[in-house]
């Protein structure tokens, strides 16, 4: 049988649903031979398209490893004849077609990049977030935009993780607030924690254009700085005024540049006993991405 015979069977089949279906791991999978893979794989559908970035590395390793379309296409057509032909779930068609087209495109000399994980350089995904091809960028995309950036930014670009409780990462975030030079736009589920605020405060104080949005909730709970920071250093502030739902995004962005972004709410509570994770980066897509969203929000309420 063809290659596009069986992609026409492929696409003729899949009527039928199979819910039990079992599961299978990409950590198992990536330890696979390929006729194994294969059969293991569509036998386990529902699972593989869950994972299905992670799986499409995994074919696309054993076609660089050698692996023919021929031989892709006779083994999807053995574990389909297996499996009952017709009666294979869509999950199982939407796959083995899948893995057709990849080994299609691998045998012709096809463009299969934006199937493909990003190759994460120095440990940054800053070079190679936010880009518009499948979400990652080519090398030859990244080593240009890393140029822009740095041209902007006059520095390099990274991106930096931090985790709470530690009184070192609250130190990261307080040197963020101080680094403030003309803006500082602040998206906030809660503030309590009088030290940010003070930090906040002085911003203010240095000519910063400081604006604060924070959930309609919180603000009415004990101890929360967001309308003394507006009453002592005129910042304005808005909030969400829907008691139904939550302003729940834990975000900063300072001079337009440079994101904190999180899990971290803005209180003792997190930065003395909750375990939260935080990045920082001044990469430009992603700080003009989160200044939107705030604009957006600023708008909106």
């Amino acid at each position: 049988m063809s290659l596009a015979n069986i992609l026409l069977a492929c696409l003729g089949g899949g009527s039928n649903a199979n819910p039990q279906a079992p599961y299978l791991s990409a950590q198992e999978a990536s330890q696979l031979p390929l006729d194994t893979f294969v059969h293991r794989s569509l036998e386990c559908a529902p699972s593989v398209l869950e994972q299905s970035r992670d799986f499409v590395d995994i074919f696309q390793g054993h076609m660089q490893r050698g692996a023919s379309s021929a031989q892709v296409a006779r083994i999807v057509r053995e574990s389909l004849s297996r499996m009952g032909g017709a009666g294979a779930s869509k999950a199982t068609v939407d796959w083995a077609c899948q893995m057709l087209m990849l080994a299609s495109q691998e045998k012709d000399g096809g463009n299969t990049e934006s199937y493909r994980p990003p190759q994460v350089a120095g440990g940054s995904y800053a070079q190679v977030a936010g880009s518009g091809n499948g979400g990652w960028e080519t090398p030859k995309q990244q080593q240009h935009k890393q140029q822009q950036q740095q041209q902007q930014s006059g520095g390099d670009v990274y991106i930096k993780s931090f985790f709470f409780p530690s009184e070192d990462s609250f130190a990261e975030l307080i040197n963020f607030l101080d680094s403030a030079k003309t803006s500082l736009d602040i998206c906030v589920f809660n503030i309590t924690d009088n030290d940010l605020a003070r930090a906040i405060g002085n911003a203010k104080k240095r000519g910063v254009n400081v604006r604060i949005i924070t959930d309609d909730e919180q603000l009415k709970c004990q101890g929360n700085d967001v309308e003394r920071l507006s009453e002592q250093h005129g910042i304005p502030f808005k909030t969400d005024s829907d008691p139904q739902k939550f302003m729940h995004s834990k975000f900063a962005v300072i001079d337009r540049r440079a994101v904190w972004a999180g899990s971290y709410n803005w209180t003792v509570g997190a930065r003395r006993s909750n375990n939260e994770s935080v990045i920082v980066t001044n990469d430009s897509r992603t700080a003009q991405a989160f200044s939107g969203e705030f604009e957006r929000l600023w708008s909106q309420f």
